[in-house]
């Protein structure tokens, strides 16, 4: 396979984009096109595009327009995923969304919608199908080898994103108007698709108590507590937010057990990771992210193979539809339907 996949970067907003710059980069089957601004963080990408040896648009319209460009990966807040993918549907470019896909479930159909009717490719990036413990544990359920799946309790912890040791300015995260929520959005909703993925079954009732419980001056939750069950009977467990705090030695701590007949697994680092010892104490840190390699990997090949990727433009809004209907129980104290919940059916 001699061809190579030219993708552009659009916005520097989201903490991701750093990460999805380096893996396209050293991609062999992908061609860094470009890096282009939207607002914030203009001046960290247009030194990143430096560094790469690569154009900086100040307009992310003038990089889809660029000769070549076949794909963008789209790191902007997510109340602007819409604008950009209608703007990139229209030039016939494919669309990496991080996540999550939308802030609301309207604008993720219509970002669906949007995509399947421009015949581009849309994939969101959810880190935990790239992670090869899991991985390894959805191959062992999908085979019988574990027996029936009966339940998934998963934790998935992380610092608040202003403290990212980081040049990215990150204090939309922590506007719920910019970002749709708080931290069981911005952590959950990873562990939210691993867990209707490693079920294999869509939700059906949600409850969910959330409230902001360890940062007290935050405008939105940073700690969120559900229980989901699914169609097939398999029950999940989810605790996710921002509660890490600043001296623990991991940014995320994250862990699933998946209970089934025949085995349990116990999931307590998805990551490869390596301990590093300082004078003001120890970190952990990632040595290879394959998650977001595995990711951009599935996404160049899929756009070379003419298929769909792994992870669709409607998984991006199943896992949404979840997280809402979390909040919306958590608000209600009752346990949510989505089969009858009308958000959830709005096409």
């Amino acid at each position: 396979m001699n061809r190579r996949v030219r993708l552009g970067i659009v916005s520097y907003a989201h903490l991701h984009a750093p990460r999805y710059t380096a893996a396209v980069a050293e991609h062999p089957l992908a061609e860094l096109a470009g890096i282009a601004g939207t607002g914030l963080n203009d001046g960290v990408a247009r030194d990143e595009a430096h560094r790469y040896g690569v154009p900086y648009f100040d307009d992310y319209r003038t990089l889809l327009d660029q000769t070549g460009v076949e794909a963008i990966y789209v790191g902007t807040e997510p109340t602007r995923h819409l604008e950009v993918v209608q703007e990139a549907a229209r030039r016939g470019v494919h669309v990496l969304c991080d996540k999550p896909i939308a802030t609301n479930l309207a604008d993720a159909d219509a970002i669906v919608v949007t995509a399947r009717r421009a015949g581009i490719k849309l994939m969101v990036p959810f880190n935990p199908r790239y992670q090869l413990p899991v991985m390894r544990c959805k191959q062992e359920l999908a085979s019988g080898e574990a027996g029936e799946l009966v339940a998934i309790y998963a934790v998935k912890y992380g610092k608040l994103p202003t403290w990212a040791r980081s040049p990215q300015q990150a204090d939309w995260f922590l506007d719920p108007q910019q970002s749709g929520g708080g931290g069981f959005l911005d952590i959950g909703i990873h562990a939210v698709d691993a867990l209707r993925w490693l079920a294999g079954a869509e939700a059906v009732r949600v409850y969910a108590r959330m409230g902001t419980l360890v940062h007290p001056q935050l405008q939105a939750e940073d700690l969120g507590v559900m229980t989901v069950e699914f169609a097939n009977g398999v029950v999940g467990v989810l605790s996710a937010g921002w509660v890490n705090p600043e001296s623990h030695p991991a940014w995320l701590d994250v862990r699933f057990e998946v209970l089934a007949t025949q085995r349990t697994y116990l999931i307590d680092s998805p990551y490869h990771a390596f301990t590093l010892y300082k004078p003001e104490g120890l970190e952990r840190r990632p040595w290879w992210r394959r998650d977001v390699y595995g990711l951009v990997d599935e996404f160049v090949r899929a756009i070379l193979e003419d298929r769909e990727p792994a992870i669709t433009g409607e998984d991006g809004r199943a896992a949404l539809a979840i997280v809402l209907a979390a909040y919306e129980s958590s608000k209600r104290g009752q346990v949510v339907d989505l089969n009858s919940w009308p958000a959830a059916s709005a096409q």
